[in-house]
Protein backbone atom coordinates (compact mmCIF):
# COMPACT_ATOMS: atom_id res chain seq x y z
CA UNK A 1 0.00 0.00 0.00
CA UNK A 2 1.38 3.41 -0.87
CA UNK A 3 1.39 6.57 1.25
CA UNK A 4 -1.40 8.25 -0.71
CA UNK A 5 -3.83 5.36 -0.33
CA UNK A 6 -3.11 5.19 3.40
CA UNK A 7 -3.61 8.96 3.74
CA UNK A 8 -6.85 8.81 1.76
CA UNK A 9 -8.17 5.88 3.83
CA UNK A 10 -7.30 7.56 7.15
CA UNK A 11 -8.80 10.86 5.98
CA UNK A 12 -11.99 9.09 4.92
CA UNK A 13 -12.23 7.28 8.27
CA UNK A 14 -11.71 10.47 10.31
CA UNK A 15 -14.17 12.40 8.14
CA UNK A 16 -16.67 9.55 8.51
CA UNK A 17 -16.34 9.74 12.29
CA UNK A 18 -16.88 13.50 12.16
CA UNK A 19 -19.86 13.17 9.82
CA UNK A 20 -21.37 10.57 12.12
CA UNK A 21 -20.96 12.74 15.19
CA UNK A 22 -22.46 15.83 13.58
CA UNK A 23 -25.26 13.77 11.99
CA UNK A 24 -26.16 12.39 15.42
CA UNK A 25 -26.45 15.85 16.94
CA UNK A 26 -28.46 17.23 14.00
CA UNK A 27 -30.90 14.38 13.43
CA UNK A 28 -31.02 12.54 16.76
CA UNK A 29 -30.18 14.88 19.65
CA UNK A 30 -31.49 18.26 18.47
CA UNK A 31 -35.05 17.07 17.68
CA UNK A 32 -35.37 15.88 21.30
CA UNK A 33 -35.60 19.52 22.39
CA UNK A 34 -39.07 19.74 20.84
CA UNK A 35 -40.26 16.86 23.05
CA UNK A 36 -38.66 17.87 26.35
CA UNK A 37 -38.62 21.67 26.04
CA UNK A 38 -35.83 24.18 25.64
CA UNK A 39 -34.79 24.49 29.29
CA UNK A 40 -34.20 20.76 29.95
CA UNK A 41 -32.48 20.41 26.58
CA UNK A 42 -30.20 23.39 27.28
CA UNK A 43 -29.21 21.88 30.62
CA UNK A 44 -28.20 18.73 28.75
CA UNK A 45 -26.40 20.75 26.05
CA UNK A 46 -24.51 22.82 28.63
CA UNK A 47 -23.25 19.67 30.30
CA UNK A 48 -22.37 18.05 26.97
CA UNK A 49 -20.51 20.99 25.48
CA UNK A 50 -18.63 21.93 28.65
CA UNK A 51 -17.56 18.32 29.10
CA UNK A 52 -15.83 16.34 26.39
CA UNK A 53 -18.27 17.42 23.65
CA UNK A 54 -16.47 20.49 22.30
CA UNK A 55 -13.05 18.91 22.80
CA UNK A 56 -14.07 15.79 20.88
CA UNK A 57 -15.98 17.60 18.13
CA UNK A 58 -13.27 20.21 17.70
CA UNK A 59 -10.44 17.71 17.57
CA UNK A 60 -12.15 15.43 15.05
CA UNK A 61 -13.22 18.39 12.88
CA UNK A 62 -9.84 20.08 12.82
CA UNK A 63 -7.95 16.82 12.28
CA UNK A 64 -10.35 15.92 9.45
CA UNK A 65 -9.86 19.31 7.81
CA UNK A 66 -6.07 19.09 8.05
CA UNK A 67 -6.10 15.58 6.61
CA UNK A 68 -8.40 16.75 3.81
CA UNK A 69 -5.94 19.52 2.95
CA UNK A 70 -3.07 17.02 2.97
CA UNK A 71 -4.90 14.53 0.74
CA UNK A 72 -5.87 17.36 -1.63
CA UNK A 73 -2.24 18.36 -2.00
CA UNK A 74 -1.30 14.70 -2.38
CA UNK A 75 -3.75 14.08 -5.19
CA UNK A 76 -2.27 16.88 -7.29
CA UNK A 77 1.33 15.99 -6.43
CA UNK A 78 0.70 12.44 -7.61
CA UNK A 79 -1.44 13.37 -10.58
CA UNK A 80 -4.36 11.14 -9.63
CA UNK A 81 -7.21 10.45 -12.04
CA UNK A 82 -9.83 13.12 -12.66
CA UNK A 83 -12.50 11.34 -10.61
CA UNK A 84 -10.19 11.02 -7.60
CA UNK A 85 -8.88 14.58 -7.90
CA UNK A 86 -12.31 16.13 -8.38
CA UNK A 87 -13.86 14.09 -5.57
CA UNK A 88 -11.13 15.20 -3.18
CA UNK A 89 -11.43 18.82 -4.35
CA UNK A 90 -15.19 18.65 -3.73
CA UNK A 91 -14.48 17.27 -0.27
CA UNK A 92 -12.18 20.21 0.45
CA UNK A 93 -14.77 22.74 -0.75
CA UNK A 94 -17.45 21.00 1.33
CA UNK A 95 -15.11 21.13 4.32
CA UNK A 96 -14.78 24.89 3.96
CA UNK A 97 -18.57 25.20 3.72
CA UNK A 98 -18.99 23.04 6.83
CA UNK A 99 -16.61 25.27 8.76
CA UNK A 100 -18.62 28.32 7.66
CA UNK A 101 -21.68 26.67 9.17
CA UNK A 102 -19.78 25.79 12.32
CA UNK A 103 -18.52 29.37 12.63
CA UNK A 104 -22.17 30.47 12.80
CA UNK A 105 -23.40 27.62 15.02
CA UNK A 106 -20.65 27.93 17.62
CA UNK A 107 -21.63 31.41 18.86
CA UNK A 108 -25.16 30.11 19.44
CA UNK A 109 -23.84 27.22 21.55
CA UNK A 110 -21.66 29.62 23.51
CA UNK A 111 -24.70 31.86 23.97
CA UNK A 112 -26.48 29.00 25.71
CA UNK A 113 -23.83 28.87 28.43
CA UNK A 114 -24.77 32.19 29.98
CA UNK A 115 -28.33 32.73 28.79
CA UNK A 116 -31.01 32.85 31.48
CA UNK A 117 -33.41 29.93 31.68
CA UNK A 118 -36.05 31.68 29.60
CA UNK A 119 -37.93 29.27 27.30
CA UNK A 120 -38.49 31.79 24.49
CA UNK A 121 -34.91 33.10 24.48
CA UNK A 122 -33.41 29.60 24.64
CA UNK A 123 -35.71 28.40 21.85
CA UNK A 124 -34.54 31.28 19.67
CA UNK A 125 -30.86 30.47 20.34
CA UNK A 126 -31.47 26.76 19.72
CA UNK A 127 -33.26 27.51 16.46
CA UNK A 128 -30.27 29.54 15.25
CA UNK A 129 -27.91 26.76 16.33
CA UNK A 130 -30.06 24.10 14.62
CA UNK A 131 -30.21 26.07 11.36
CA UNK A 132 -26.44 26.49 11.11
CA UNK A 133 -25.69 23.06 12.51
CA UNK A 134 -27.90 21.48 9.83
CA UNK A 135 -26.08 23.52 7.17
CA UNK A 136 -22.74 22.28 8.53
CA UNK A 137 -24.02 18.69 8.76
CA UNK A 138 -25.05 18.67 5.11
CA UNK A 139 -21.57 19.80 4.02
CA UNK A 140 -19.80 17.35 6.37
CA UNK A 141 -21.76 14.53 4.73
CA UNK A 142 -20.91 15.81 1.25
CA UNK A 143 -17.21 15.93 2.21
CA UNK A 144 -17.32 12.36 3.53
CA UNK A 145 -19.22 10.95 0.54
CA UNK A 146 -16.82 12.67 -1.87
CA UNK A 147 -13.91 10.97 -0.09
CA UNK A 148 -15.66 7.61 -0.36
CA UNK A 149 -16.00 8.17 -4.12
CA UNK A 150 -12.29 9.05 -4.31
CA UNK A 151 -11.30 6.00 -2.28
CA UNK A 152 -13.50 3.69 -4.38
CA UNK A 153 -11.92 5.03 -7.59
CA UNK A 154 -8.30 5.20 -6.42
CA UNK A 155 -6.11 2.94 -8.53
Amino acid sequence: MDWFLILLAVTTAVRGLGAGIIYDVALVSLPVRRRIGAIPYVKFARALYTGNGVKTYGTVSILGALLTIAVTVGTFVRGESAIVSWSIAISLIATVMAFIGTSQALPAVRGLQHAPDDEALLSEILDRFARWHTFSTMWQLVAFIALIVALANQS
